[in-house]
Parts: C-alpha cells; sequence; structure tokens
C-alpha cells in the first residue's frame, strides 16, 4: 500500500513538470521584390477575430539598419525591434519593443540600447530571447475591429539620431493615437529586414480555444524610391514539428480577395494525419490600392500670443486626421513689405501642442507651422501677429 502511494505521488510529481502544448504559431512573411529593402515607414491593417488569453500578434518585426554604424564598430551585430498587440490575462496591450546591439571597443563587449522617448518614464527591458528596450502598456484594442498599425522612422534634429514610432488607428473611430516611440541611438539607420507577422500563444495555460486574425493594406515608404509601394502579397505558414517547437493543434491560413487569415489552437487527435492533410505554407496575393489611403493632417486649432519678450505657439491636431511625426516653425519678421526669417526650421516632437520662443518682439511678424505627417505628406497653418 505505501509503494502504491509513493508510486502515485511521483507520477503526480512528474506530471506537474509536463509542459502542455501551446498552439500553433502563424507566419506571414510579405513578399518585398519590388521594393529596396530600406524603408522609413510600414503600415498594415489588422483585425483580431478570436482574441483568448496570452496572444500576440506581432504586426511587424524588423531590423534597424547597421551600414553607418558599423564603419566604426564593423563587428556590430543586433538591432532587431518588434511591434503589435496582445491579449493578456483578461486585458489587452501594445508593444514596442527593440533588441540592443552589441559591439566591441578597443578590445571590450559594449551594447547600445534604444531609449523611450515617448511616454516619458523609466526604462523598460527584457531578456530571455535576447535582451533590449520595450514598452508594453494597456490598449484595450477591441476585438472584430479594424486597426491599422504604423512604424514610421526620422532624423531627430536635437540628437541626429533616428527615432522610430508607432502609431495605432482604431479605424471604426478613426482616432489615432501615438503609442510610443524610441531613440535609436543610431545615426542615418532607417527600417529594414523581412517586415514579417506572426500570431503566437505564449503561455500554454491559454490552449485548446482557437486565436484568429484578419490583415490587409500592407504598405512599405521605400526611402529609395521615395513613395510608398503596395505589400500585397505574402506567405503564410506555420510552424512544423520538424522546428521542435512545443505546439500543437488546429492551423488554417489563406486568403480571400482582400485579406489574408490565420487561425491556430483547437486540439486534434492525431497531428501527424492533421498536419499531412493542411499545406505547409501558402503564398497568395490579395486586392488593395495602389498606396494607402491615410487623409490629410489637419489641424483643429492653432493660436499664437505675442509680448515684446514672448511668443507662444499652441495647436492642436484633428485626432482622426493623419498624424505627425514632427513639427517644424518658422517666424519671419515683415520689415518694408518683404519677410525676413529671424527663426528657421525649429523643430518640435509629436507629442508636443505648444512651444514658448523668448527673445525681443517689436513690429509685424508671421509665424509658420507646419505638421510633417507619417503618410509623407505635410500641411501648413500661418498666422500674421504685431506687437
Amino acid at each position: 500500500m505505501v509503494n502504491k502511494i509513493f508510486i502515485a505521488l511521483i507520477i503526480s510529481i512528474l506530471v506537474s513538470f509536463v509542459i502542455s502544448p501551446m498552439a500553433k504559431n502563424i507566419y506571414s512573411d510579405p513578399d518585398l521584390s519590388k521594393t529596396s529593402r530600406k524603408f522609413d515607414g510600414f503600415t498594415i491593417d489588422f483585425r483580431g477575430i478570436d482574441t483568448p488569453n496570452s496572444t500576440y500578434w506581432a504586426l511587424c518585426n524588423w531590423q534597424m539598419d547597421l551600414t553607418e554604424f558599423k564603419k566604426k564598430y564593423s563587428d556590430a551585430k543586433g538591432g532587431g525591434a518588434y511591434g503589435g498587440l496582445q491579449t493578456g490575462i483578461n486585458d489587452k496591450k501594445a508593444i514596442m519593443s527593440f533588441w540592443e546591439i552589441q559591439y566591441t571597443e578597443n578590445g571590450k563587449d559594449k551594447i547600445l540600447r534604444a531609449n523611450r522617448i515617448y511616454p516619458k518614464g523609466s526604462e523598460s527591458t527584457f531578456g530571455g530571447e535576447g535582451e533590449g528596450t520595450n514598452y508594453i502598456s494597456n490598449f484595450n484594442w477591441p476585438t472584430n475591429v479594424w486597426h491599422r498599425f504604423v512604424l514610421y522612422s526620422w532624423k531627430d534634429p536635437l540628437t541626429g539620431k533616428t527615432f522610430v514610432g508607432e502609431w495605432i488607428q482604431n479605424l471604426s473611430t478613426k482616432r489615432w493615437t501615438l503609442f510610443a516611440y524610441f531613440n535609436t541611438n543610431l545615426e542615418n539607420s532607417y527600417i529594414t529586414g523581412g517586415l514579417s507577422q506572426f500570431q503566437e500563444n505564449y503561455y500554454d495555460k491559454y490552449f485548446g480555444v482557437e486565436r484568429s486574425f484578419q490583415i490587409k493594406n500592407m504598405y512599405a515608404y521605400d526611402r529609395t524610391y521615395k513613395k510608398w509601394i503596395s505589400l500585397d502579397t505574402t506567405r503564410l505558414s506555420y510552424d512544423p514539428a520538424s522546428w521542435g517547437y512545443n505546439t500543437a493543434g488546429t492551423h488554417d491560413i489563406g486568403y480571400t480577395s482582400n485579406y489574408f487569415f490565420g487561425s491556430s489552437g483547437l486540439p486534434v487527435d492525431n497531428q501527424k494525419v492533421y498536419d499531412a492533410s493542411n499545406p505547409t505554407y501558402v503564398k497568395g496575393t490579395i486586392s488593395q490600392p495602389n498606396v494607402p489611403d491615410f487623409n490629410t493632417p489637419v489641424f483643429k486649432s492653432f493660436s499664437v500670443d505675442m509680448t515684446t519678450t514672448k511668443l507662444t505657439v499652441k495647436w492642436e491636431m484633428d485626432l482622426t486626421s493623419c498624424p505627425c511625426y514632427q513639427y517644424v516653425i518658422n517666424i519671419y519678421k515683415i520689415v518694408s513689405g518683404s519677410l525676413k526669417q529671424i527663426v528657421s526650421d525649429l523643430t518640435i516632437r509629436p507629442e508636443e501642442t505648444s512651444h514658448i520662443y523668448s527673445m525681443a518682439f517689436k513690429g509685424e511678424y508671421r509665424i509658420n507651422l507646419k505638421c510633417n505627417a507619417i503618410s509623407g505628406s505635410s500641411t501648413t497653418r500661418t498666422i500674421s501677429k504685431s506687437i
């Protein structure tokens, strides 16, 4: 009797260490053959259909270009990044992450990490599958609603470094949100890499339920060709048993005339038979416009207050119009009917809505505020003031 109890206890302990499988990963690899593979921006429309706990949708996996950095540190490696949407444990989140860059200087191992500029706060770091900095925060994105996810990179004039931002638009309400942007601490860099996507069940407790998505309207802003290029073809796949991942269950991939789709996670009786009867990958092309349908950035308000020693510029953007990654202020003094520029290309970061400029003012002035939008377009407002 004692032996039976002991054996039962051992079996119970062993079972407790058995890790349950997780749902099959679904991958999307867009065809980039029409691009230079050098990008300032990327956009994709995403809809989560079945969104159970512990699911991550990476909406873009990319690489920061290290060409300039390697001129000084030829052994540099790393610099990958990713962003997307997630369901946690009964909550919804968004993510933006940068893996560190490793290099040697004077025979010593060094690392370079991205720094979060917005939202302000202490640095968040991660490890486990590489190390780096990230931002993960609650973001209540609704199921069964299309969302537009945008990455955009630009040179920050104040630091000379390359910044990368992540914007998300709820296409039902049309409202945009600047989720985060980082200073990559790289000069003359840009977005490159495969611009791929995947669906992942990252906690085995929530295996056995279906998780599914749809994607469409993928475009990349090519910095060489200086235009948006339609990524209307992609290769959908899942992780086969030969990869050795602890994943199992159903996996469905395909496309309609205007979107790609994928799902996974339901149990199957015989995994080998099921896998053999379903394709390992599907490559397809959907119908979408040649360029993304970003609308024009619109100023909701714009005002200038002036004293003899201070000029205050305030503005507000329409949150349903295309967001700005940068504002530029130019100030001119009107002298004998001609414009004399006294402040040139004063750049303001995307989260700001006002700026104060101090100097002596007397006479008539013209103030221009320009919005550089993530679509690649711009719009300008002008006010004349006298003091």
